[in-house]
């Protein structure tokens, strides 16, 4: 559990990187009620989240459900503005707060009541602010100056406090016993959904949920064959069968704080074009990890890996080149790719990462990392070989 105090620190840092920036004030908006939604940034200012889905606004009746605001003047005491107050009131950790239907109007009012009805106002969370909610702010406060913003708490979320590195272990051990729930489950006769109801067995009585679950199999040689789905990633009805490849990369959360994990495994007997393809990203991301310590850049980190992955006669492909990202209430600075320059910092929290493809075959692997002084920590426990 994160103390009180903590939550309040980061908001003092916060206003102290509004001021540099020279504005006036953040509003900071995020997204809940879901397993897929934006929730970090107000639930890393105030262990808030709201657990109401999304829904159109009905004008006269509620506006902005799914959605939660912090009003943070540079100088001045913060709001939080919701459409739904927690269970336990113990778990926010911010004064005040505006439990409304009509989220759009009441945030209006407080930065009215906070003096930031005109000036430069960043905006932190754009992703998820809505268009016609940003419509209604700029036609209610034709005085503000709208500053995107997102990089104040960007930078704030990179380095971990101990209190977060102890909620990500958590996370991740957790994600790694469903994880090798669902490997145990990829046996020949089993739906890729039989598969993910395991991992999810395991993760749902943690007090999880799942993010994702990117997964596919297969026949690869001369004439390959992919089972794979869309939306689910887990809906095909094929069958595995002996002489497959599998490959998962699970996310989910846990009490807020991300896993994001991905294995590969024979489905029985293993042949060795198959052994080729999973220990190659393998090799590729410990040798990567191998080069983490303070100091050193997410640039270098990445070309690490792809030295690594090119002279085992491999390619860098498919729709994500790099080799992982940060992680934490959602995925977080910096990326580990080699157009990232930025230093790594002790307590960072990375997620080293790689998938190969090569003549019909899949071989995915991926590791949770805290940055020490002088390297990195494993926080993922899952079994790494699986043939």
């Amino acid at each position: 559990m994160i103390p009180s105090s903590e939550f309040a620190g980061r908001r003092d840092r916060a206003r102290q990187a509004v001021r540099e920036a020279d504005l006036a004030g953040l509003l900071v908006c995020s997204r809940g009620g879901g397993t897929t939604d934006r929730y970090a940034d107000v639930k890393y200012l105030t262990n808030f989240y709201t657990r109401f889905p999304y829904i159109p606004d009905v004008p006269g009746e509620w506006t902005g459900r799914a959605h939660a605001f912090v009003v943070l003047p540079a100088d001045g005491e913060p709001v939080l503005v919701a459409d739904d107050r927690p269970e336990r009131d113990s778990d926010l950790a911010i004064g005040e707060i505006s439990v409304t239907g009509d989220v759009t109007g009441s945030v209006i009012a407080a930065m009215q009541k906070a003096g930031l009805a005109a000036g430069r106002v960043g905006v932190a969370g754009s992703d998820t602010l809505p268009w016609s909610l940003h419509n209604a702010l700029a036609e209610a406060l034709p005085e503000v100056t709208w500053v995107p913003a997102d990089d104040i708490l960007g930078r704030l979320r990179m380095v971990k406090s101990p209190g977060e590195i102890a909620m990500l272990r958590r996370a991740s051990q957790v994600g790694s016993r469903a994880t090798e729930a669902m490997l145990e489950r990829a046996v020949p006769g089993a739906t890729h959904g039989e598969v993910v109801a395991a991992g999810m067995e395991v993760l749902v009585v943690a007090g999880g949920i799942l993010y994702n679950s990117f997964m596919s199999s297969g026949k690869g040689g001369n004439n390959p064959v992919t089972v794979a789905s869309s939306f689910p990633t887990w809906g095909s009805d094929d069958v595995l069968e002996d002489g497959d490849w599998f490959h998962v990369g699970i996310s989910g959360a846990v009490d807020g704080y991300y896993f994001d994990h991905a294995r590969s495994k024979p489905v029985g007997h293993a042949t060795a074009e198959q052994v080729r393809v999973f220990e190659a990203p393998l090799l590729a991301v410990r040798e990567a990890m191998a080069g983490i310590r303070p100091g050193v850049t997410a640039a270098e980190i990445a070309r690490a890996g792809r030295e690594k992955l090119e002279s085992l006669g491999f390619e860098l492909e498919g729709s994500f080149k790099g080799f992982g990202h940060g992680i934490g209430l959602g995925w977080d600075s910096p990326w580990l790719v080699e157009s990232d320059h930025t230093p790594i910092e002790e307590n960072m929290v990375l997620c080293v990462e790689r998938s190969v493809r090569h003549m019909g075959y899949v071989g995915d692997f991926e590791e949770t990392v805290v940055v020490t002084k002088n390297g990195c920590e494993l926080l993922t426990d899952a079994r790494v070989r699986w043939w």
